[in-house]
């Protein structure tokens, strides 16, 4: 599944035989928990792809979520009291929210426990099996998630049409370059992204941005 956080990102769903697992956890303004409960009950891996907070300011409803640790610090300064607050005053501007919503808590709910998540990571959901695969660029610590059995690949923000190179926590084009020659390499046909309609991308779409990233005039 892909879940639309009603601030516009995406989140993804898996759910295998034995356990679930969940890709980022969006804002975080409405309780992603008690809907995935509508969705399984299986037991509940959480995953950020990267620390930014649009991915992972929902992490304060989950008692521990894995990430890379060279984004660690990033996720905790965009779950930080600052960057929460600028969250609350655009779901207001959305009209997603009204005087009735605990702000407070939001405000200061933190990151969650955060758990070191390393290249080559495996989790075994029963009958299905997702690795964590380098996908730095758009962050030093963002990460993709191959589904082997699905020959799938889930990159959020890291390869995307619209992918973001130019903050202080991004890496250098050519590090980037580098990445999405690498990822070709993997065994996939289709890929999701972290905005968007919830699309099922081709694997040519990564040949495109490579091709666009090489060509591109800095």
């Amino acid at each position: 599944y892909q879940i639309k956080d009603p601030m516009g990102v995406l989140m993804t769903l898996i759910i295998g035989k034995e356990k679930a697992l969940l890709i980022d956890t969006a804002y975080g303004i409405y309780d992603i928990k008690e809907h995935i409960k509508t969705i399984t009950n299986k037991p509940l891996i959480v995953v950020n792809s990267h620390g930014h907070m649009d991915h992972s300011c929902g992490n304060y409803l989950f008692e521990s979520v894995y990430i890379h640790n060279l984004d660690f610090e990033l996720c905790k300064l965009h779950n930080s009291i600052d960057w929460r607050t600028r969250n609350l005053h655009t779901a207001k501007n959305m009209n997603l929210i009204n005087d009735s919503y605990n702000q407070k808590k939001y405000i200061n709910a933190g990151f969650s426990s955060l758990k070191p998540l390393n290249y080559h990571d495996k989790f075994d959901l029963g009958d299905i099996s997702i690795e964590v695969v380098n996908m730095e660029g758009h962050t030093k610590g963002s990460v993709g998630f191959l589904i082997k059995e699905d020959k799938l690949l889930v990159t959020s923000d890291a390869a995307c049409p619209f992918v973001w190179l130019f903050l202080e926590e991004s890496t250098t084009v050519n590090t980037y370059i580098a990445m999405l020659t690498d990822v070709l390499k993997l065994d996939f046909d289709g890929f999701l992204v972290g905005h968007g309609v919830g699309k099922i991308l081709p694997r040519t779409k990564i040949e495109d941005f490579l091709d666009c990233a090489k060509n591109i005039d800095l």
